[in-house]
């Protein structure tokens, strides 16, 4: 009874102490959640150096097609962005509308599919290791400097006693914590956890940007975009930091407080808890102060890192013009400016670092005197203080993690609000619920009533309608900006009409699958681009199952082969970022090749032959008249001589149909086909005859192509007739 006794009594002598401890970890709480209300309302919107919003600019950098441009802003009213101001103005609202941070959090519960797949058996292994690991940490930090102090105590015992035992326990614990016992095993564990939620992430970004609609990558930043893909990580990082570091500080700080509080006693607690908290306090204040000093730090760092792009990318217009001097001068002024900001920034963020280690030292000092003092006058034993000098790191470095962490987990938030608001973007062009693959036999193709605009208050196309018979080749002609290209991009739907209807063999394009649809069509671009590959994996993309003899027969027909032979490397020579090594013509005739690998069933040429000179392009047209023979072709033009063949030539004006007909029919007509023609033919008188060198079937006379090899073993005979087995 006596030894129960004794131990009821020890109890009863803890309970104070746990007492004291959850008041000084509420008080912790509550100083920490009024002093970031302060500072919340007293530090400007911070720029993160890696962050730019993706909706920060919801203009396009350049406009797309028929888009209203937004007014400059003005050259006497500068004015300094904060990339992230509008997502963080949103995540306010958001927050605001959520009722707090549990429920703005709650919109980031989609991703935990991503970043601990339940079905995948080794991630969620990984994650219980990592667990395990948390909590086992949180054992030994307070065992091991406990275990030193249990040595000390029995080493200044005086018995000449050596305590192995006790040593070697405490040697077991120093390995199983260091990185060299668990820590490698965690470390595994959590790299397999990051790669697997870095794939799942990334690809599902990738994905999700690539099913986007084409009023989605013309009105978004490139870079932006590119970068919520790459910053998809942020979100393991986030996790990462809030479920391991962030969490655990508030265990450790209880149990740091009663463990103190048991070696010494609730003095002790309270002079680490108030340094704690004011450490945290000055943290948080100056990061808040130094980020207006590091929002013009990375503002020069951007300017800096610009200045260079646009030199290295416009070194022939700064070679022309014998700028090297002032490009240098600018340059260097530009180091200047990056440098005096970077002063600026650091000479607060050392200062504050300075006053945090001050504050830290002194801290440190108050606790070893007042257990210096208590060991002289014999009230404790000289193990507790060398467990507490051995304990200063376990305890601190909590306090140490929660004065960082808010530029941290503001920084992951950030990216992680960019990354949402991307996954949350719907495409505006989706296939239909139970849509099925497009079915092409003839090719008839109709636009009935369609009205088209990319901004409501400029429409493009005005109520057009269009009957056009499988295999019949139809021009658009007109001035630039009246539409023409955009019906391509209907017809290839990459944009859904606002009114009316287009049909394809009676099937509108808005009930067939996208990808069935792709697959049927093939177009050549105004300005093609091409991957930093090689040639022939540019032209295998139209087609990649295609052979080499397929590949080669298809730059034959668009007359390039000749070209690509003559490079050093023939058909695996680099083509360089978007086809820079190329000339217009080349990149134009390698678009003609990859349609004619393609063998589609209906052909959209956009200005097809707009970078090639005449000799070529009188071979290209004779290749087209082949390709189109039996296939729908859709053809726009500015040099009316390309066309003057076609079945219809359409006259567009301000989105809408003012003339259609033949190329005789239209002439009669003297209306404003006839005057294109007027104005074309007085610049080059040549084009009055362009015509006579075709015969009434279309045929050139002036020259024949001999042996020229389609797609799928489509061939040509000597009088330029298709023999192939889909004709």
């Amino acid at each position: 009874m006596s030894a129960f006794s004794t131990k009821m009594h020890d109890r009863q002598k803890d309970v104070p102490l746990v007492i004291s401890c959850i008041r000084a970890l509420a008080s912790l709480l509550l100083l920490l959640d009024g002093f970031s209300i302060l500072i919340t309302k007293h530090v400007e919107s911070s720029t993160d150096e890696e962050c730019h919003s993706l909706l920060g600019n919801c203009a396009a950098t350049q406009n797309g097609y028929g888009a209203i441009p937004q007014e400059p802003v003005s050259e006497n009213e500068p004015e300094v962005r904060d990339p992230n101001k509008e997502l963080k103005e949103q995540q306010a609202k958001r927050l605001e509308g959520e009722g707090g941070w549990l429920g703005y959090l709650k919109g980031f519960m989609v991703f935990l599919p991503y970043l601990f797949p339940t079905d995948d058996w080794k991630v969620m292994g990984c994650l219980a290791i990592r667990l395990l690991h948390l909590i086992q940490k949180r054992f030994l930090n307070l065992l091991t400097p406990r275990q030193l102090g249990i040595i000390t105590n029995k080493i200044g015992k005086g018995d000449g006693v050596m305590p192995w035992k006790d040593i070697g326990l405490w040697v077991l614990f120093l390995y199983i914590n260091s990185y060299a016992g668990s820590g490698i095993i965690d470390g595994i564990a959590n790299m397999v956890i990051s790669n697997s939620a870095y794939r799942r992430i990334t690809l599902l970004a990738y994905k999700h940007v690539l099913d986007q609609s084409m009023d989605f990558h013309t009105s978004k930043d490139s870079g932006e975009v590119l970068k919520a893909v790459e910053q998809a990580v942020s979100l393991n990082t986030l996790i990462n930091m809030v479920l391991f570091n962030v969490c655990p500080i508030f265990l450790d700080v209880a149990v740091s407080m009663y463990y103190v509080t048991h070696l010494f006693d609730a003095y002790m607690a309270f002079i680490i808890l108030f340094m704690g908290a004011t450490y945290i306090a000055l943290g948080w204040y100056f990061t808040g102060l130094s980020q207006p000093k590091r929002r013009d730090y990375v503002e020069k760092q951007r300017t800096e890192s610009s200045t260079v792009n646009e030199t290295v990318h416009n070194w022939q217009t700064v070679a022309y013009f014998n700028r090297l001097t002032f490009e240098h001068q600018r340059y260097a002024a530009n180091i200047v400016n990056t440098i005096n900001a970077q002063y600026s920034y650091n000479s607060i963020s050392m200062g504050g670092n300075a006053v945090q280690e001050l504050l830290r030292t002194f801290g440190f000092a108050a606790c070893c005197i007042f257990g210096i003092s208590q060991i002289v006058t014999g009230q404790k034993p000289v193990g507790n203080l060398l467990t507490l000098i051995m304990y200063w790191q376990t305890m601190t470095q909590p306090i140490y993690v929660l004065s960082n962490s808010y530029h941290h987990i503001s920084s992951s938030l950030i990216n992680a609000e960019r990354l949402l608001q991307l996954l949350n973007t719907k495409p505006t062009v989706a296939d239909q619920e139970g849509s099925e693959g497009i079915v092409i036999h003839r090719g008839d193709v109709e636009l009935y009533n369609v009205n088209f605009h990319y901004d409501e208050r400029k429409p493009i196309i005005k109520d057009v309608s269009l009957k056009v018979r499988g295999g019949q080749t139809i021009a658009f002609v007109g001035e630039t900006g009246g539409g023409k290209s955009t019906i391509l991009k209907l017809l290839f739907r990459l944009y859904d009409v606002i009114d009316g209807s287009i049909m394809i063999d009676g099937q509108d394009l808005r009930s067939v699958t996208q990808s069935s649809l792709c697959d049927s069509l093939g177009i050549v671009p105004q300005d093609p681009v091409l991957f930093n590959q090689t040639i022939r994996e540019n032209i295998r993309y139209a087609k990649l199952e295609a052979t080499d003899a397929e590949i080669e027969d298809a730059c034959r027909a668009a007359a390039i082969h000749d070209d690509i032979v003559g490079f050093p490397d023939s058909y695996n020579s680099k083509v360089g970022e978007r086809g820079v090594r190329l000339s217009g013509g080349q990149l134009q005739r390698i678009a003609i090749a990859r349609v004619f690998l393609k063998n589609p069933k209906i052909i959209l040429l956009d200005e097809a032959t707009s970078a090639i000179d005449t000799v070529i392009e009188a071979r290209i047209q004779e290749i087209f008249r082949i390709l189109s023979r039996d296939r729908t072709t859709f053809i726009i033009a500015h040099r009316l001589s390309t066309v003057v063949n076609a079945d219809q030539i359409i006259v567009i004006e301000q989105g809408r149909i003012i003339e259609s007909g033949s190329h005789h029919e239209l002439l009669e007509v003297k209306g404003k086909y006839s005057e294109l023609w007027t104005k074309q033919t007085a610049v080059s008188p040549g084009l009055k005859n362009t015509s006579s060198a075709f015969s009434a079937d279309g045929e050139d006379t002036t020259h024949r192509l001999v042996d020229v090899s389609l797609v799928k073993g489509g061939k040509t005979n000597a009088s330029g007739t298709d023999v192939s087995s889909d004709a």
